[in-house]
């Protein structure tokens, strides 16, 4: 609407000499009070000579006259007559958001309840797909609001991947009104971060020394790299194959182990992660044999901070020429390290090839995996088969790892854990709750049964026999963007491969 402005005064005509009651400076005066007050029930108290048209007078004086002198409530908006959407329209709507694929997110916390989409949409774009396919079926769509009124009030819906991290605890401090209660967890919560990264911070500048024997690592699952991905619209209303890269990066030799795979290969868990650092181990003992090897990560239970991975550290520091494996874990909130920059450097490069074209196949994100580094040495990429992964609740089971009292009689905790140990030749490991303390607490490695293995007589035993199967609207709807040709019919066999 355009800005209201004070109209001309009375002609010298005027019966009334408006001209002659009224200065300039009244009417400006007048005008400008009147306009200000931004409220229709007091404007209608204010009524003059002010660039208004006859109606509402007339709305005011047949009112006021007809039975009573209170001046009556605005009512715009509130009569009752206002066109509404049909049931089916709305329905429709409904319909066309929840076609849209939900997108995993490695960094989601299990007790959010939040839906992601890809991050390429608008609600303004969702909606031009809607309407085109609705005047397709010669039906008439729902305006923009409505669209958007409903994708916000009944949907939990956002179009990016959460921060990593965000910390619980910083948050319910910021936003407490009454913080004194908070206080004295906060300030420790406070403290144990940044004891952390000093930590870090000296165990990476000791391994970096040139007569050092230890080697610091640190690692983490990169965000879900699905595919086929593209520009056009019809790969976001398409189920896609989720592919993982699992990032290690050796900070003595700078050099970092990147291990990629699809879900039709392995799953996320403690199987896959831990058969990754395995390899990793591996590779260590054999290029720097007898080392302290030290790990850095997140708090992620279900990945890394479980009895299984405890077992295969136990596992391997027994059978490898390995003199010790420290695992410290980073406070939750604040696991910012080495292996974001590295997945940045990935997810950079992938975002300049879609520049160029579509991602189609698992095997592209393999090469811009490899190809993303552009100085210093390469990102190694170690391409994992369904027979690549080791069964670590087995593992588990034949080495009965003591995860429940320590030698002092105190129940161990691993979700408190924040530094774990395990040393060549030792019946008892050793961790620590609190970055605050020198002292190691102690707990024996095995407990007693009888028949039970000796370390020697244990073999790690593949996780799985086969390949894992593919969710059959996920066949469905790939195999429909080959009909269609938006993934060229090239990539079918490969596809078809995948899901066999």
């Amino acid at each position: 609407m355009p800005q209201k402005s004070i109209r001309p005064p009375c002609t010298s005509t005027c019966r009334l000499s408006c001209s002659n009651k009224f200065t300039t400076e009244d009417r400006d005066v007048i005008f400008k009070t009147y306009w200000g007050l931004n409220s229709f029930q007091r404007q209608r108290d204010f009524f003059g000579t002010l660039a208004i048209s006859n109606k509402p007078l007339r709305t005011v004086t047949e009112n006021k006259f007809a039975s009573t002198s209170v001046i009556p409530t605005d009512k715009r908006g509130k009569h009752g007559k206002q066109s509404k959407l049909d049931a089916e329209t709305i329905q429709s709507v409904r319909d066309h958001i929840n076609s849209i694929p939900r997108m995993e997110s490695h960094y989601i916390r299990a007790n959010s309840s939040r839906e992601y989409i890809d991050g390429g949409l608008t609600v303004a774009e969702l909606h031009r797909n809607y309407s085109q396919k609705r005047i397709a079926d010669n039906k008439a769509p729902a305006n923009y609001d409505a669209y958007h009124r409903i994708f916000n009030t009944e949907f939990n819906i956002s179009f990016f991947i959460p921060r990593k991290d965000q910390c619980d605890v910083c948050e319910a401090f910021k936003n407490a009104v009454d913080k004194e209660p908070l206080m004295s967890s906060y300030k420790l919560h406070q403290e144990e971060k940044s004891l952390s990264r000093i930590e870090k911070k000296q165990d990476i500048d000791e391994c970096k020394k040139p007569d050092s024997n230890s080697i610091v690592a640190i690692f983490d699952l990169q965000a879900v790299l699905p595919c086929p991905i593209g520009q056009s619209s019809a790969f976001f209303y398409k189920s896609k194959l989720n592919c993982y890269n699992f990032t290690v990066s050796d900070i003595k030799i700078n050099k970092t182990f990147c291990f990629f795979w699809h879900e039709g290969l392995g799953k996320r868990g403690a199987n896959e992660i831990g058969s990754c650092l395995y390899n990793f181990l591996k590779e260590c003992s054999s290029t720097k044999p007898n080392s302290d090897i030290t790990f850095f990560s997140d708090n992620c239970c279900g990945q890394q901070k479980n009895k299984f991975i405890l077992s295969l550290y136990y596992y391997a520091v027994s059978t490898l020429p390995i003199k010790s494996i420290t695992h410290k874990f980073l406070i939750r909130g604040h696991t910012q390290n080495e292996a974001d920059s590295v997945h940045s450097v990935i997810e950079k490069n992938i975002r300049r090839a879609k520049k160029s074209g579509p991602i189609y196949t698992p095997d592209q994100y393999v090469a811009l995996i490899r190809n993303a580094k552009k100085t210093g040495n390469s990102f190694t990429v170690n391409e994992m088969s369904f027979d690549s992964f080791y069964d670590l609740k087995l593992l588990s089971n034949d080495i009965n790892l003591n995860t429940g009292k320590n030698i002092d009689g105190e129940t161990i905790r691993i979700s408190d854990v924040k530094v774990v140990k395990f040393i060549k030749d030792s019946d008892t490991y050793l961790y620590k709750t609190t970055y605050k303390s020198e002292r190691w607490k102690e707990a024996k490695i095995k407990i007693s049964r009888a028949g039970k293995k000796n370390i020697s007589d244990i073999q790690l035993c593949a996780a799985y026999s086969s390949k894992l199967p593919i969710a059959n609207n996920k066949k469905q709807d790939i195999q429909q963007l080959i009909t269609a040709n938006i993934v060229p019919k090239y990539y079918e066999n490969t596809f078809n491969s995948l899901f066999e």
